[in-house]
């Protein structure tokens, strides 16, 4: 799903530069993705909690969360692309632990297999994102709870 919206991110419109236009825009995304390898999303937030509570000494310590996937939506991707991302992951796993030797012809061919399945399989994957506006809404709506919380603990 990422590296699908980076892949239709206009040209020049990333701060990062990261977009169709950048050469390897897939294979920098599954870098970032390998960056948490062995991290699951609980160990996520209780770790970003604990932080968080850590400078916090009034009211209730909450995560803003934003909507990812549609609700009850299935998350099963078509095999070939599921397979596809495996490999890319595996791909960067031997580069990250330097196990084996990577070529550059090997970068070239799963940055062009990648962006073939996913433009292939687009269509399914919007399906399973949320829209933009339903998640702009909750995002901006936790954020006003959030500010309506300091408001009253900053009155007492």
């Amino acid at each position: 799903m990422c590296m699908l919206r980076v892949l239709t991110r206009p040209a020049g419109s990333h701060n990062g530069k990261l977009d169709g236009e950048t050469v390897n825009a897939c294979m920098i995304v599954v870098k970032f993705y390998s960056l948490y390898r062995g991290i699951s999303a609980d160990d996520m937030n209780s770790s970003i909690l604990d932080r968080v509570a850590f400078n916090y000494t009034e009211g209730d310590c909450r995560i803003v969360t934003v909507p990812f996937f549609k609700d009850g939506c299935d998350l099963e991707l078509p095999s070939e692309l599921r397979d596809c991302l495996l490999d890319a992951l595996h791909l960067q796993y031997v580069i990250d632990t330097k196990t084996g030797e990577v070529k550059e012809d090997d970068l070239v061919a799963m940055e062009t297999r990648l962006r073939k399945l996913l433009i292939l399989h687009q269509d399914r994957l919007k399906s399973m994102s949320a829209p933009v506006d339903d998640s702009r809404e909750k995002f901006l709506s936790q954020i006003a709870d959030r500010v309506m919380d300091m408001d009253t603990i900053f009155q007492m």
